[in-house]
């Protein structure tokens, strides 16, 4: 990805990472972190969405694409960005690259492995951004664009 592409896609891309207890979320978490460096997303705080705090849910609210990313099967990333209304963005499963919970020590190898997959994630969904709406999504698209939920829990 070339440094034009990195900078597109910075400014409307938000990455949320599980940064949890295990060496999976510390991947998660450090995978997105290498993302804000390189400049291809802006790593915002997952907590905050979970709290509903006003300016953090707003930044995710405006962002063209949101990248979650989950260490294990338990993906509370994604869960927590759905049980605040978000319903479309691009999840990132670190157990399918073969990185599991409690057998995956962070490695510079394993953050590469998780930000190269992320990347190839956002210029696909970069590219499905030119479909019609509608048009061969699935449960398992990766549309980016979210849909939040404006009822009320």
């Amino acid at each position: 990805m070339n440094e034009n592409q990195n900078t597109s896609l910075k400014k409307s891309t938000v990455v949320y990472a599980c940064s949890g207890c295990s060496d999976a979320g510390e991947l998660a978490d450090r995978i997105a972190r290498q993302l804000t460096r390189e400049g291809v997303a802006e790593m915002s705080c997952l907590a905050g969405i979970g709290g509903r705090v006003k300016p953090l849910v707003n930044r995710a609210v405006a962002a063209e694409r949101i990248l979650a990313i989950d260490g294990c099967p338990l993906n509370c990333t994604r869960h927590t960005l759905e049980l605040a209304g978000f319903k479309h963005f691009d999840h990132l499963e670190l157990q399918k690259l073969g990185l599991r919970k409690g057998s995956c020590p962070v490695t510079n190898e394993k953050i590469a492995t998780g930000v190269a997959a992320a990347k190839a994630m956002l210029s696909n969904a970069a590219s499905n951004m030119m479909v019609p709406p509608g048009a061969g999504k699935s449960a398992n698209s990766l549309t980016s664009i979210k849909e939040p939920n404006n009822s009320t829990n």
